[in-house]
């Protein structure tokens, strides 16, 4: 499974110009809006960066943030936070199901739909 073949992926398609496995990611939020049945997953991508970003990007970023908004939200389990969640994602298109795991995290969720966000770049210290 590919960044690049998940729905909304316009603009990842155009700042990388190779595909990107879907693997390690570093959770920055998780947003739940109950009303709307809706999480939000805000994380950045561990080790790519883009290789063709627009002008107008910032120089020198080392860091990517993306996301996924998963709408239409059936089943919902989160165990563990804490502040640097470092985790392994898996995502299947056909059945919509989000699993991520890492030592401070464990999340499974079923939706509707899986919508990718961004991608954006900034420079991490």
């Amino acid at each position: 499974m590919y960044w690049n073949d998940i729905d909304g992926s316009l603009l990842f398609n155009r700042v990388f110009t190779n595909a990107i496995e879907v693997s390690e990611i570093d959770i920055f939020e998780i947003k739940i809006d109950r009303e709307v049945a809706t999480v939000m997953i805000i994380f950045d991508l561990v080790n790519q960066l883009p290789d063709n970003p627009p002008p107008k990007w910032v120089k020198g970023y080392n860091r990517c943030r993306c996301g996924i908004n998963c709408s239409g939200v059936k089943n919902l389990n989160i165990d563990g936070m804490s502040t640097d969640m470092l985790a392994k994602i898996e995502i299947d298109t056909n059945s919509n199901e989000v699993i991520i795991k890492g030592d401070s995290i464990f999340l499974n969720l079923e939706c509707a739909h899986i919508q990718l966000m961004g991608p954006s770049v900034y420079i991490s210290q």
